[in-house]
């Protein structure tokens, strides 16, 4: 009797599973709070690079730096998601899939690297009049060549094109995530992840980069050489887990949810805490996403809170403007050095909670008067449904 309880419950999660996969407006709630945790240990990690020695590194966790492959792997999730079976639907789809995907991410983008222009033009001007603006080199040389203006107005600065990282350094993952919007039509017009053969030689192919990767840097920190491969292999990878993630949730239907999204935080915190070889992440952000399908358990509930998620939604806003945060930061060692020396003689945790402040309120800034403005700018004036309607 246990036994076909214990059944019936397996078969009610797969169908549940199945039920809320087939819902095109399930929101993952707490997947998008988790884009708000990684972008804020992305801040974390930085500020710790940038603003040294304001707190020493044995109070880092180093894996915050591959917080970004769990956005790529998400970004193809939720792609998949979204667009799997539309995005050839109409004349005119794929078309409006590019012009919401650079709705996403060019306008904020632009505002960003526009901002950086005036803050090393001022540098420069400051420069010739005698003041001592150097933060990390002369203004206009190096990472702010305007060499680097073009490729980041391409959004190729991942591409390998570059010997250094320039401008708004996160933007790179910008960059390597729009060469997976370029691959993604790929994918759905040959049914390359739907098709078994040609999905197992997409994960092996993805492996194979996480694998050159790792040997390349173990640290795993590739930006500007092979960012756009690290995006490619992970975004592969998330896009595949949506195709198959009933299968996945099937062999695992013996764990029930909630402890499946436990096992599964706690496996990501002790990989932080024995700073796990950075490959070992990669299936823990597959993991992650999967388990957290499953939107009605307690946990997924308590990451659903609504500050949290709409901090998530904002995400790419932290992401973006966390730098004019830091560089502002690096200017004052040495515009106003007595004032940084007090700034960074505070207890480690305030120090964060300052700069985590700052940034949140810069991106509301942002998210409401540039990100969303923009995103429904272009779509209107790009947008074929939208011109038609």
């Amino acid at each position: 009797m246990f036994l076909a309880l214990d059944q019936k419950a397996r078969n009610f999660r797969m169908d549940h599973a199945r039920n809320e996969m087939s819902d095109s407006k399930q929101d993952f709630a707490a997947l998008t709070t988790f884009r708000a945790i990684g972008a804020l240990c992305v801040i974390q990690f930085h500020a710790w690079a940038m603003v040294s020695p304001a707190w020493s590194e044995s109070w880092l966790f180093m894996g915050f730096v591959l917080w970004p492959d769990y956005f790529f792997a998400l970004s193809g999730f939720i792609l998949m998601h979204v667009y799997g079976k539309t995005l050839f639907k109409r004349k005119d789809s794929l078309y409006n899939f590019f012009v919401h995907r650079i709705a996403r991410i060019y306008p904020l983008h632009v505002f960003v690297l526009l901002a950086l222009i005036v803050f090393e033009s001022l540098r420069w001007l400051a420069k010739h009049n005698g003041v001592d603006v150097s933060i990390g080199g002369e203004p206009f040389l190096h990472g702010t060549h305007p060499k680097y203006i073009i490729t980041n107005l391409l959004l190729i600065q991942a591409w390998g094109v570059q010997h250094m990282n320039s401008w708004n350094v996160p933007a790179w993952s910008i960059s390597a995530e729009f060469a997976c919007y370029l691959v993604f039509p790929i994918f759905i017009r040959y049914n390359l992840i739907g098709r078994k053969v040609t999905a197992s030689l997409l994960v092996l192919l993805a492996i194979g980069g996480l694998i050159l990767i790792q040997a390349t840097r173990r640290d795993f920190d590739v930006t500007y050489s092979l960012g756009a491969v690290r995006a490619l292999s992970s975004f592969t990878l998330g896009c595949v887990l949506y195709q198959y993630l009933p299968t996945l949730l099937k062999g695992l239907s013996f764990i029930p949810p909630a402890l499946l999204q436990g096992i599964t935080l706690i496996a990501v915190v002790v990989a932080y805490k024995v700073n796990a070889l950075p490959l070992i992440y990669i299936p823990l952000w597959l993991l992650l996403i999967a388990s957290f399908t499953y939107e009605n358990t307690w946990i997924a509930r308590s990451l659903s809170w609504g500050p949290m998620v709409q901090l998530g939604e904002m995400s790419y806003s932290l992401y973006m403007v966390h730098v004019l945060v830091l560089v502002n930061v690096i200017l004052a060692k040495t515009a106003t050095p007595n004032l940084f020396n007090a700034f960074i003689a505070w207890p480690p945790v305030l120090i964060l909670f300052a700069l985590w402040g700052a940034t949140i309120f810069i991106s509301i800034f942002t998210y409401k008067y540039i990100e969303k403005p923009g995103r429904a700018f272009v779509r209107r004036k790009f947008d074929r449904k939208a011109k038609a309607s």
